[in-house]
């Protein structure tokens, strides 16, 4: 099939900040547009990300071909219902479905082909639906407005009698309705806590950022899940208002990202941590260091440690991060010469202390080493890092479920 055209990009309207612009970024449905060819109407659903989808065609008297945007939220000046009446397609109408999903109906004329691509730079969904426009008659032209007005905006009515086919990922909990439905990805460090620095300069803060909006893009596009982020710009938080506004969201797993450093120039290598009693000195410097305390701090810390751990999930924490080492290094190790494996390790620190759900600090290179510090600043590092950490997600659910099963 020849290759169709995308329309001239048309300038987005301003979005407003939402209430978790402040320290997340949840996919929002920016705009509706749409074009007619000769041979088939596209339609581009601009994102703010990118977000995990699967379309439903409904045939019969009345077509319609619907997709449930997961965890999506609507930017406050879109337009929900986009008349179009070009004989292919009659409208384009976008609702909160329910708290889980944005739900777009494209309300058709008739049954027909249709293919679904998702771009990049910026996100859209962009679907083409296939076949010629036809001439409408006046009357089904009046009828087809007085329609768009009077049908209910919220969709569920026309659609209630479908069932829900998202496939959502899920580990068994005490309560039947939970699961895998949100996580927070922490981007370590921030505004005037730079982190470690590299010998070029690179700091910890800026390439914790960037990887934590890689992982946030990846586990939505891979796992459909809800995911935010505890900050999204160069911005300072205290290491208990991470886990706090984990807490405070109701978050099922909490992931931190940071990069290493060490004295010693050529120490390399990747590690994972979960919350405990530090084993050995070099997991409570590295605890020491990303408290941003000294080493008695960490032994005063963990002399109150059991009061503070009640409600930490550290086998599970522990599993979790067993998974994500492991698939990182197998991932990467697909790619790069000289990936050693720290393995995980267990230590008493502050960005972790509070989280009630299943966390983890993933120490993703060393920043102080030449050779690492260059990959952090690498795009493709990144992205990689990202697609393994799903895959150890992945994993971990799967664990989960067959000890459930047990």
């Amino acid at each position: 099939m020849r290759q169709l055209p995308e329309p001239a990009p048309e300038a987005a309207p301003a979005v407003k900040t939402t209430a978790y612009s402040a320290t997340a970024d949840s996919p929002r449905l920016e705009n509706i547009r749409y074009w007619s060819g000769p041979d088939y109407t596209r339609v581009v659903f601009d994102l703010s990300a990118p977000v995990a989808t699967t379309p439903h065609l409904l045939k019969g008297n009345n077509p319609r071909l619907y997709f449930d945007l997961i965890y999506t939220d609507l930017a406050p000046q879109l337009q929900a219902d986009v008349p179009v009446l070009n004989g292919l397609l009659q409208r384009i109408r976008a609702s909160r479905f329910d708290e889980k999903r944005t739900r777009v109906v494209l309300d058709l004329y008739r049954e027909l082909k249709y293919k679904i691509v998702s771009l990049k730079n910026p996100d859209r969904l962009v679907v083409d639906l296939l076949g010629p426009s036809q001439p409408i008659p006046d009357s089904k032209r009046t009828a087809g407005r007085n329609r768009s007005q009077s049908t209910d905006d919220s969709i569920a009515d026309i659609l209630k009698d479908v069932p829900d086919r998202q496939p959502i990922l899920h580990v068994p909990q005490q309560s039947k309705d939970e699961g895998i439905h949100l996580i927070v990805v922490d981007a370590g460090h921030g505004g005037k806590d730079p982190g470690a620095i590299g010998p070029h300069k690179v700091r910890e803060k800026d390439v914790t950022l960037a990887m934590a909006k890689a992982l946030a893009s990846a586990l939505r596009k891979q796992l459909g899940v809800k995911v935010l982020l505890t900050r999204s710009d160069d911005r300072y938080l205290e290491l208990r208002e991470r886990t706090a506004y984990a807490n405070r969201v109701g978050a099922d797993l909490f992931i931190s990202l940071h990069a290493n450093a060490s004295r010693t120039r050529n120490v390399y290598g990747l590690e994972t941590y979960f919350l405990n009693l530090s084993k050995n000195n070099q997991a409570a410097e590295v605890a020491a260091r990303e408290n941003g305390t000294s080493l008695q701090d960490v032994g005063n810390l963990e002399a109150i440690l059991f009061d503070l751990m009640a409600n930490a999930k550290i086998n599970e924490s522990s599993r979790l991060a067993a998974k994500v080492q492991q698939a990182m290094v197998a991932g990467l190790r697909h790619h790069y010469s000289r990936i050693k494996d720290l393995g995980v390790r267990q230590g008493p620190f502050h960005v972790l202390l509070g989280a009630t759900m299943p966390s983890i600090l993933i120490e993703t290179a060393f920043i102080s080493n030449s050779r690492e510090e260059k990959r952090l600043t690498s795009k493709t590092y990144r992205n990689r890092v990202a697609n393994a950490v799903v895959t150890g997600v992945k994993n971990y659910t799967a664990t989960i479920t067959r000890v459930a099963k047990k």
